[in-house]
C-alpha cells in the first residue's frame, strides 16, 4: 500500500503501538484520523478520513485517538507530518487574460534565466472569425509591439502577481 504523497517520507499514521508517544506530542493538535490505513492512500478522500484535533488518547484501546467530537479512531496522522498540496498551473485563455488585465498595464515578468522586466501590455490579436470571449480562441498578446502565444509565456516566462512569482497563467481549477 502507498500513502499520499503529500504525508512527508519517513512518516506514517500512529496506530494503538504508538499511542504513548502521541500522547506526549499531539494532544491538541490537527491530524487527520480513519478507521482503516487505506484511508490515508489519499487524504482528499476526506470525509472518509477526517481532520480534527486530537483530544484524548487511550493507551489501552484499539482505537486510541480521540477527536474533539469525541468520535474514536484507529488511526492517527498530524497533520505538520503532511506537506501543502502543491500548486497546478495552466496557460492563460486568452478570454482570461483579456477580462483579468486592461490595456496600458505594465506587466512585471521574467524569464527561465530569472531576468525580470517590466512590459506593457498593449492589445491582443485574433485571428479572423475567432472570438475572443471563446474559450477555444489562441489569439496572440501583446506586450510593446511583439505578440505572443499564452501557451509560449507559460513555458518560458513567469508573471508576478501580488508580490509573488508564479508561473504566467493560472490555477487549475479542481
Amino acid at each position: 500500500m502507498e500513502l499520499d504523497k503529500r504525508i512527508i517520507e519517513g512518516k506514517k499514521p500512529l496506530d494503538c503501538f504508538d499511542a504513548k508517544d502521541a500522547r506526549k506530542q499531539f494532544i491538541g493538535k490537527k491530524g487527520f484520523f480513519g478507521a482503516h490505513e487505506s484511508q490515508f492512500m489519499d487524504l482528499d478522500s476526506c470525509p472518509k478520513c477526517v481532520l480534527d484535533e486530537l483530544k484524548e488518547v487511550d493507551n489501552y484501546a484499539e482505537s486510541p485517538f480521540m477527536t474533539s467530537c469525541n468520535h474514536c479512531y484507529r488511526f492517527f496522522l498530524p497533520e505538520e507530518w503532511v506537506k501543502e498540496p502543491e500548486k497546478k498551473y495552466r496557460a492563460f485563455t486568452l478570454a482570461e487574460w483579456v477580462d483579468q488585465h486592461e490595456i496600458g498595464e505594465v506587466i512585471h515578468c521574467r524569464n527561465e534565466h530569472k531576468q525580470e522586466f517590466h512590459v506593457m501590455y498593449t492589445g491582443y490579436v485574433v485571428e479572423k472569425g475567432e472570438d475572443v470571449e471563446d474559450i477555444r480562441t489562441i489569439g496572440r498578446i501583446m506586450l510593446i509591439n511583439k505578440g505572443y502565444l499564452l501557451q509560449e509565456l507559460f513555458e518560458r516566462y513567469e508573471i508576478c502577481v501580488n508580490g509573488e512569482w508564479q508561473p504566467f497563467g493560472v490555477m487549475e481549477d479542481d
